[in-house]
């Protein structure tokens, strides 16, 4: 088993989920300075605990992250750091210059040695698509041209693209990345079996989340991550080639009610936010035909009330002592999972309560799994 570190940028400060007069549990404020300097510290302290990666979000104009930047904040870390891979869980490919992300990965990944590891998704926030004015219903579309640009890239000398978004006259792309052919690349998959049939295609690695592991809708949805995992054997790959990740909320407190009263209000502050960002969506494709993959995104166990208390409170995370945390690992373990990725800092977690639940992490639990 292979941890990484996910640092998503959360910053409760104006709550605007709560506009509507509801009750606000975390009233937590944090400035954009603190969480930037939080995260670059927290970097730095998982390379020295012994993680395997670092990782941080891509979203804008909300606060449940405010890394819209996420390739600048990656040049940082790769310059405090000098082992561990870094990352972005994910890049929204729909928003970015297909040819502009190919350089800017390239460039990261020459100035860190070659540790960069790409994730890659379509997004989902469709407040996100509108103010960049882009149409979410072509998210998947872009999506697969967009890599299909950046991947040609780093991997062709010269190539021309005549696309449905992008067409320009023969190039020559530099620089191009050190790891060869590619960066190694994960692909975000929550709901979609189209998107397990894309990351087979190209031989990507799985970026998943908890609907992947626990579906919105049983009666009709299957464990996505059990699915990826039988395509791929299908398609002849090794199972020592299979690379799933499982991103989990964690913390570790030394019982497990210290670490379930913490975190219970942050995780109600996220909840409460990511039910107003994924609501839009989520309606949108009820009731067009046109956009597909989003219809049960805002079905999440980690969300809806029904789906809560049939997994309990902690059903989507690793929240708790060292052997409760152990055992959430081993039931990823069991299910084909190879990275487990920690995200650390929901609801607004500074970095002193961050750093005590790392030192936990990886002096009582990473040495189970190696």
């Amino acid at each position: 088993m292979k941890f990484g570190a996910f640092f998503v940028g959360q910053r409760p400060q104006l709550h605007e989920q709560y506009d509507g007069g509801q009750n606000n549990p975390n009233p937590v404020t944090r400035t954009d300075v603190d969480v930037y300097e939080d995260i670059l510290k927290g970097a730095e302290l998982a390379e020295e605990l012994g993680f395997d990666s670092v990782w941080v979000a891509e979203h804008a104009f909300s606060e449940h992250s405010i890394i819209s930047s996420p390739h600048s904040l990656l040049a940082a870390i790769a310059a405090r750091t000098n082992r561990v891979q870094i990352g972005v869980g994910c890049s929204i490919i729909p928003w970015h210059s297909p040819l502009r992300l190919a350089q800017d990965i390239a460039t990261i990944d020459i100035i860190s040695g070659g540790r960069v590891v790409l994730g890659i998704g379509r997004g989902y926030q469709k407040r996100e698509f509108d103010i960049y004015g882009v149409d979410i219903a072509e998210s998947r579309d872009r999506f697969v041209e967009g890599m299909d640009i950046a991947i040609k890239a780093w991997t062709e000398e010269r190539f021309s693209y005549n696309g449905q978004f992008f067409q320009f006259p023969e190039v020559m792309v530099i620089p191009k990345p050190v790891q060869k052919p590619t960066p190694p690349v994960f692909m975000a998959v929550t709901h979609s079996r189209n998107s397990v049939e894309i990351a087979v295609t190209n031989r990507w690695g799985l970026f998943t989340v908890g609907s992947s592991f626990f579906p919105a809708s049983p009666d009709k949805d299957q464990n996505l991550i059990s699915l990826y995992h039988r395509r791929m054997l299908e398609e002849g790959v090794s199972a020592d080639d299979i690379e799933i990740a499982a991103v989990r909320n964690v913390y570790v407190a030394p019982t497990d009610q210290e670490a379930i009263d913490l975190l219970t209000p942050r995780l109600q502050w996220a909840g409460d936010m990511a039910e107003f960002l994924r609501r839009p969506v989520s309606d949108l494709a009820a009731s067009s035909g046109g956009l597909r993959g989003y219809e049960d995104y805002v079905r999440d166990p980690f969300i809806e009330l029904d789906l809560v208390a049939e997994r309990g409170i902690e059903g989507m995370a690793a929240i708790g002592g060292p052997q409760k945390v152990i055992g959430a690992i081993r039931e990823l373990e069991d299910n084909h999972v190879t990275n487990f990725i920690s995200y650390l800092d929901v609801g607004g977690l500074d970095f002193d309560q961050v750093s005590k639940s790392l030192c936990l992490f990886a002096e009582k639990v990473i040495p189970n799994f190696r």
